[in-house]
This record gives C-alpha cells, sequence and structure tokens, in this order.
C-alpha cells in the first residue's frame, strides 16, 4: 500500500508538532537572540500591568468604601430642621411645634432612626487661648454605635451627660487638653449681652475622625446643658436627623418626607447626606472613570508588549515557518507555536502579578505602611479592598482579551510567511 507523501506529512505536523516545536523552542537558551530579551520585557509588562490594574482597582474602590463610611457614620442621612438653620449651616433655631412635627415623622417612618439634637457656636477657653467651635448637642439615648470606631483608646462611649463633653485630637492638641481635665465653654444668649455664660465641663473622651471640617469645629456634649442655657423646654429641639439602613433609598425617602402636609406649613427644610457632602461625593466619583483609564491603559501597554515579542520572534523563526509550511503544516498549526508561546508570557507575568499584589494587599490593610494625608484623602493610609470575585475576573478579562489578540494576530501572520522548497 503506497502513502501519499505530503498527506503523512501533514498528518503527522499537525498531530503533536506545534506544542513539540514549542517545547523545543522553549528549551534554546539563545542570549544573544533578540527576541530572548524581548520576551523578557513583556513578561515585565505583563506582570506590571496585571498588578498596576489590581492595585488601581482596589485602592479606588478602598478609598470610596472607607469615606463612604465614614461619611455615613459621621453625618445622619436626612437631617430635617428649620430653613435658617439650613442657611447657616448649622442646627441653632429650635423647631416650631416640634412635638408634633417629630410625632407625625415618626408616624409616616416608624422603621427609621431617629435621633433630636442642638447646635450653638461656643468659645473654648483653655490657660489664655481661645478656639471658636460649635457645640453639637444630642439628646438621651443617642446611639453611638457608629461614632466609637473614631473614639482613641479602648473606652467605648455610651452616654453623655450634661456636665460631660468630647473633643477631637485635633482641639486636644492645640489646648493642650486630655481626658479628665476640665475645659471651660462661653456661650452668647444674644447680641446685646456683654458677658457671657460661663460652663465648666469634663473631657471623657477623645475622637480622630481625618476630617478637617468636623475634627476642627465640633464638640460633642449632651442637649440638656443647651436647653438651660439658652431657656428651650427639655422637649425642644433644632433638627430631627434621620438614619436609614438602606443607603440607595436615601434619595426616595427624603421626597417622601418632603411631601407631607405639614411640612411647608412648619417651615421645614430637609437636607440629605448627598447633597450636604455633594463635593466629596463627586470627587470619588471621578476614581471610577480614572480607574477604568488607568486598568485599560496598562492592560494595552502589557498586550501590545506580548505582540511586539512575539513578531520578532517570528521574524527570527522565519526560515522554519517556511520549512514546515512546505512540508504540509497548516496555518492554524503554525499560530498554536506561537500562542503557547504567548500564554507562557502572560502566565509568567500574571503569576507574579497576583501573588504580589495579595502580599502588598494584606500588609498594608494590615500595619497601613503606606500613609496619605488625612486633610486630603480623609483616610491615614492607602487601603485595599480584596473581593475574589473582582481579583479572578479582572484575570480572566486579562487573559480572554489577550487570547483573542493573539490569535487574530497569528492568523493574519501566517498567511504572509513565505513557503520554501522543501529540497532547497
Amino acid at each position: 500500500m503506497r502513502i501519499n507523501k505530503s498527506v503523512f506529512l501533514s498528518k503527522i505536523f499537525n498531530l503533536n508538532l506545534p506544542f513539540f516545536i514549542y517545547r523545543k523552542l522553549r528549551s534554546i537558551n539563545d542570549k544573544s537572540n533578540i527576541s530572548s530579551r524581548i520576551i523578557k520585557i513583556a513578561i515585565v509588562s505583563v506582570f506590571l500591568g496585571v498588578f498596576v490594574s489590581l492595585s488601581a482597582i482596589s485602592i479606588g474602590r478602598g478609598l470610596q468604601s472607607s469615606i463612604k463610611e465614614k461619611l455615613y457614620s459621621l453625618s445622619p442621612d436626612i437631617t430635617i430642621s428649620t430653613y435658617e438653620n439650613n442657611s447657616r449651616g448649622i442646627a441653632s433655631e429650635k423647631i416650631n411645634n416640634f412635638q408634633l412635627v417629630d410625632s407625625e415623622i415618626k408616624t409616616a417612618f416608624p422603621n427609621l432612626k431617629f435621633e433630636n439634637i442642638i447646635e450653638k457656636p461656643t468659645l473654648i477657653s483653655k490657660n489664655n487661648s481661645f478656639e471658636t467651635v460649635i457645640f453639637r448637642g444630642i439628646n438621651d439615648g443617642y446611639s453611638f454605635e457608629n461614632f466609637n470606631k473614631f473614639i482613641l483608646g479602648s473606652n467605648t462611649l455610651n452616654n453623655l451627660t450634661s456636665k460631660e463633653i468630647i473633643i477631637s485630637k485635633s482641639l486636644s492638641d492645640k489646648l493642650g487638653i486630655t481626658v479628665g481635665q476640665n475645659l471651660t465653654l462661653y456661650f452668647q444668649i444674644d447680641n446685646n449681652q456683654r458677658i457671657p455664660n460661663l460652663r465648666s465641663y469634663t473631657v471623657t473622651h477623645i475622637f480622630n475622625t481625618d476630617f478637617p471640617d468636623f475634627d476642627n469645629n465640633y464638640i460633642i456634649g449632651n442637649s440638656q446643658t443647651l436647653q438651660n442655657i439658652f431657656k428651650w423646654n427639655n422637649n425642644e429641639f433644632a433638627a430631627i436627623e434621620i438614619s436609614i439602613n438602606e443607603k440607595s433609598k436615601i434619595s426616595s425617602i427624603e421626597q417622601s418626607i418632603s411631601s407631607l402636609k405639614f411640612f411647608e406649613k412648619n417651615n421645614l427644610s430637609i437636607k440629605s447626606i448627598n447633597s450636604k457632602y455633594d463635593n466629596i461625593f463627586n470627587w470619588i466619583s471621578i476614581f471610577d472613570f480614572n480607574i477604568i483609564l488607568i486598568t485599560s491603559l496598562m492592560i494595552l501597554v502589557a498586550i501590545i508588549s506580548v505582540i511586539i515579542s512575539l513578531f520578532i520572534l517570528i521574524f527570527e523563526r522565519i526560515k522554519m515557518i517556511g520549512i514546515m509550511s512546505s512540508m504540509g503544516s497548516t496555518n492554524k498549526s503554525l499560530s498554536k507555536i506561537f500562542i503557547y508561546q504567548g500564554i507562557e508570557i502572560i502566565l509568567k507575568g500574571m503569576i507574579p502579578a497576583n501573588i504580589l499584589f495579595l502580599l502588598v494587599s494584606i500588609i498594608q490593610n494590615s500595619y497601613g505602611f503606606i500613609k496619605l494625608n488625612p486633610s486630603d484623602y480623609y483616610v491615614e493610609s492607602i487601603p485595599f479592598i480584596l473581593e475574589p470575585m473582582f481579583i479572578i475576573s479582572l484575570n480572566l478579562t486579562f487573559a480572554l482579551i489577550s487570547f483573542i489578540v493573539l490569535s487574530i494576530t497569528f492568523v493574519s501572520i501566517t498567511k504572509f510567511t513565505p513557503k520554501l522548497n522543501i529540497n532547497s
């Protein structure tokens, strides 16, 4: 039985030859070849592309999450007060018919969490040093669950008596005040008052939020002391603060409250946390665009580096490609040789990049070696968010895009490779 020579060679070449040739080329260690150096550069490019992409997304999401968490812990989701209060920026004027307003809102939204507050400007005096701040008076039974994460030291804050206050670390440093010491506050009831009312308070805790607007401007105490000084009744407050578990419903609940019949009749105004800190929310929303841009550029550079390195490798092996083509190897089988090489480059870059990213993330989250300026970024160190699905998705996306681009590239290249005469 006579076997056609060309058919036989074609079957041999298309069986396992692509992977065999790839392994042989891989075993050749010719440092003089340009391709060997270019391949190393491509591996480094893939490594940097994957590592920077993972880090950029993780840090961006970490900053967004940390800043939002702080905002939601420091500020209520919705604040109801008078128009005068909103124009001044502090809740200093009492709400008319407060009991009725409070009852109506709680009846309409029984599942929400409510707190009542009063805010008044005051002067702090200590060792001939003065600071103008806002005394934030909170109602009895106020929940410090979210705020306790900002309290320095091991003691948690449960309640405040009329003789106790808490101050920020920045004010503590300026005034030289520590826990257990007394602090004198000056209150002016009206503009005609020449001698302000003096009150002495004991500092029970010190907090640090890394939000300069809050740390530099607020001290926290019991609302009863303000009610006594300004001769308010115990059931009179300047604002109703509402906390919502599902943050996505803030806007809808805000609209529902503002549409209540008694709302406008009592000269009330409503303000959500989104509008109160719109500059910060707009700022952190820019992260998404920057992250997408950085990630896309890094992935693009990495893929281009891999393609360039394999182009050079193909040109160095152009004679081999011509011989194999003349002996019956198809374009598909020829493409596989270099696709294998491309996959190796990608894996050699991706695996170390993922390992380093995980190590850096764990170490940074544990010890916070890489610091940030809290006045600019509202956090003291760079936060990483480790989400397995996000890590897997980015790696799979990078690998899939790389494979598609490599396949298209090599199919196109092999169509233009010369076919050499096998007898030559």
